[in-house]
């Protein structure tokens, strides 16, 4: 397994970042971080060595970076540009595109934030599908039971929300959903295994992380709180691990980002403590492996992401630990909704960076997807098609200019 094959290493990391500035209009640490890495590996029992500019006249030469069999092609371009936008599969593989920000800055209830669009991986086209209610980015949204899809939360043109939309596939439109007891940005939604939501932590407002918690039940359509979280997070890391629970981690917490854990058990309705991660980690991204560990990606430690890592760790629920996971290829920053977990194990990491990367679960390494994005995307979204193709959707430049562009990997 990957965590077994990355015990014995010792890996060596340094990272230099650049920033680019934020949108004017507004400040909710949006800049865009990029990082310059060289990788060397040196003789001996499998010793990494990540190098930034030296002084030393003698350096190792550099390893090729291993490809994945994975490529990157281009497919239609949606009607509107956008990033920090969802994307959900449907129960009949279609995929819908919902909000986001549209213009360049990012900034709030721009024009574009209130359509969606459907992707059809038959024709390979995107379509107009019915609009939201209001014009949101920053929210979350979620595949129900019944095939509909749960829209919540967001930033919108004034302020953060608490409302909710339910998209009827079969109509093509948008209905008002049940608002949630909290307004929330930059939070996380899960599905759980008894088809409820868990709704948890973010924004209420510019820098006003909260820690409360809700439920959505499909069943009833209705919206109750449950148990606060321990610490109040916004930009977290979240993801259902095997036995039902849910495992929340790092984000910015009353201004600082940490490195704590939770984990939500749908049985209490409460959270309890998971320790800590080797690094706190601000929008990092999270996915469940196959073998029931959770794998978080990437992120930074500082707000504005001048130092996006390549680092990973492993958290295990049987023992409830963290440990090292394996070094991805480039540092990435806000992954939010860019990794998807393949049926064979390997998982896409897709945002942050010009060129994708597989956590090759065979190789037990990460490897880069052949082809490139042509720019850094940070807030992309990846959605799995089917059991060979993942769908990237848009995201948003280091100068923070939106694109209409999509790709397929497979």
């Amino acid at each position: 397994m990957v965590r077994q094959a990355f015990v014995r290493s010792v890996t060596l990391r340094c990272a230099i970042g650049l920033l680019d500035s934020a949108s004017p209009t507004r400040n909710r640490q949006r800049t865009a971080g990029v990082v310059s890495l060289a990788f060397f590996v040196l003789t001996g029992p499998a010793f990494a060595l990540m190098a930034c500019n030296s002084q030393t006249s003698v350096q190792p030469s550099p390893t090729p970076v291993s490809s994945s069999s994975l490529a990157l092609v281009v497919v239609g371009e949606m009607d509107t540009p956008r990033a920090v936008h969802t994307s959900t599969r449907l129960a009949d593989g279609r995929v819908l595109v919902a909000g986001g920000c549209t213009d360049s800055g990012c900034n709030l209830g721009s024009a574009g934030g209130a359509t969606a669009e459907i992707f059809d991986p038959a024709t390979g086209r995107f379509s107009p599908t019915g609009r939201l209610h209001l014009s949101r980015d920053d929210h979350q949204a979620v595949l129900l039971p019944d095939g509909r899809v749960l829209i919540a939360g967001g930033w919108t043109s004034g302020g953060v929300t608490s409302t909710t939309e339910l998209y009827d596939p079969h109509k093509g439109t948008f209905a008002a959903g049940p608002d949630m007891t909290s307004r929330r940005a930059g939070f996380t939604a899960v599905a759980m295994s008894d088809g409820r939501v868990l709704l948890a932590g973010g924004d209420t407002a510019n820098h006003k992380e909260t820690a409360t918690a809700d439920i959505f039940d499909p069943h009833t359509n209705a919206i109750t709180a449950v148990g606060n979280m321990i610490a109040p997070r916004v930009a977290h890391a979240a993801t259902l691990l095997t036995d039902g629970r849910v495992l929340v981690a790092g984000g910015m917490s009353n201004g600082s980002v940490i490195s704590e854990a939770e984990l939500f058990d749908p049985k209490t309705n409460q959270f309890t403590s998971a320790g800590s991660m080797l690094v706190a980690r601000y929008k990092s991204g999270s996915v469940t492996l196959a073998d029931g560990h959770a794998l978080i990606v990437g992120g930074a430690a500082d707000v504005d992401g001048r130092h996006p890592f390549t680092s990973t760790e492993l958290y295990d629920p049987k023992t409830g630990r963290f440990s090292a996971g394996p070094q991805m290829i480039t540092g990435r920053y806000k992954l939010i909704d860019s990794m998807v977990r393949l049926p064979d194990g390997d998982v896409i990491v897709a945002g942050g960076a010009p060129r994708p990367e597989v956590l090759s679960m065979g190789a037990g390494e990460f490897q880069n997807v052949i082809g490139s994005l042509g720019a850094t995307r940070l807030f992309l979204t990846a959605t799995a098609i089917d059991d060979h193709r993942v769908l990237l959707v848009g995201g948003y430049d280091l100068a923070i200019r939106p694109t209409a562009q999509a790709w397929m990997i497979e």
